[in-house]
């Protein structure tokens, strides 16, 4: 029935698409029942047939818009620019700052990516390696953030309580 490249929209329990919508699109078949998708944040996870429905090329770009752009503000992105906030701080290197921006981006893109699919499948059905990532990524982004606050008051430290 579904094959490599077919471009499916995700179903929640009812078997009506999710609001706002998520599509992904066929990576490997395991079978009648089983399909690994790669989702538009380039993850892939294993799902069974039930949980999807296809949908033709048009209203899959369509509807891929739509999750990019709903994508890119993230609520907890550090927005700074790089070149002033080094130039404050004459003392670290740019380097040191840029690196340490670069760990806080890839731990919000975690973080972000962990409460989107918490939201979509529960986070009882999260896998174990994706849940190590996330508490790394809790970790992380105190850290990052703790030498950003040093620089800067304004940056908060986020005060993350361990589940």
């Amino acid at each position: 029935m579904y094959k490599k490249g077919d471009k499916v929209i995700i179903l929640d329990y009812n078997g009506k698409p999710l609001d706002p919508a998520v599509v992904a699109e066929i990576e490997e078949v395991y079978g009648k029942d089983r399909v690994r998708l790669h989702l538009p944040d380039n993850a892939c996870c294993l799902e069974f047939t039930d949980r999807f429905k296809k949908i033709d090329d048009k209203t899959y770009e369509e509807l891929l818009h739509h999750v990019i752009a709903r994508e890119k503000p993230a609520a907890v992105d550090l927005q700074i620019d790089i070149r002033k906030f080094a130039n404050r701080h004459p003392r670290r290197r740019k380097d040191e700052i840029f690196n340490v921006f670069n760990q806080d981006k890839h731990y919000v893109s975690v973080l972000n990516a962990y409460a989107g699919r918490a939201q979509m499948y529960g986070e009882e059905n999260i896998s174990e390696r994706f849940r190590y990532e996330y508490k790394d990524a809790l970790a992380g982004i105190v850290r990052t953030r703790t030498f950003f606050h040093e620089l800067d008051n304004d940056i908060p430290i986020p005060n993350i309580i361990k589940k």
